[in-house]
């Protein structure tokens, strides 16, 4: 019965590995950051997987991780006498082999609480496309038709977007976000931005927005218009 056990849990930790590593190549080569999707599609396009984006995969990163966590910790009850009494083996002196064994448990305890002992640094950031437009990638474009281009439309996005400043949509929020933020209804939403009623409230604007064909801007406006 062990032995059967023993080879589940084995198996399923090997998968939450493959699982956790597929995460992390999607999170890095496909979903990619807002700079990055400028440099790829030319366009702020906004990138999901099976409905979710690369901070929803994120979380789902971190979950896995969590969950491999708990069957490394079954794994390693399970095989206790056995790392003991290889242990025993390699380290003879007992005095060592506690200084060692403390001293591993408090650097494992460390590398999981430390992420709420420091403090980030923190500076002001370039929007993905000031970044995108930046002299390092310009210099290696070396195209200047394109960047043209792109001034002009930012131009135009900085005169037509953020109608109101303390009015703040992005394409990850869902229209139930929006109703819940600014106080208006999802059904005048879906009206006013001409989204089928029968549309999830949990779609994210993001996907509406290129299937339905409305701006950020459009949205802004409905909700200055809805606090008049």
């Amino acid at each position: 019965m062990k032995s059967k056990l023993n080879f589940i849990i084995d198996a399923v930790l090997f998968l939450l590995m493959g699982f956790l590593t597929g995460i992390g190549l999607l999170i890095k080569y496909v979903l990619l950051p807002g700079s990055e999707r400028w440099i790829k599609y030319g366009q702020n396009v906004d990138l999901s997987y099976l409905g979710f984006d690369r901070h929803e995969w994120g979380k789902i990163h971190l979950i896995v991780a969590l969950i491999l966590i708990v069957f490394l910790v079954l794994h390693i009850i399970l095989h206790w006498k056995m790392i003991v009494c290889l242990y025993k083996k390699i380290i003879s002196n007992k005095g060592l082999r506690i200084f060692l064994a403390l001293c591993f448990v408090l650097l494992t305890i460390y590398l999981v609480v430390f992420p709420f002992l420091i403090q980030p640094n923190v500076q002001e950031m370039e929007s993905g496309k000031d970044r995108f437009q930046s002299d390092q990638f310009a210099d290696t474009l070396k195209n200047e038709n394109v960047i043209v281009k792109d001034k002009v439309e930012r131009h135009n996005e900085n005169a037509h977007h953020h109608i109101n400043p303390s009015i703040e949509v992005k394409g990850y929020m869902t229209i139930q976000e929006v109703s819940d933020k600014y106080q208006i209804s999802c059904d005048r939403i879906k009206e006013e931005l001409n989204i089928p009623i029968s549309t999830s409230n949990t779609s994210k604007l993001g996907h509406l927005r290129k299937q339905y064909n409305f701006k950020m801007s459009d949205l802004e406006l409905v909700i200055v218009q809805s606090k008049n």
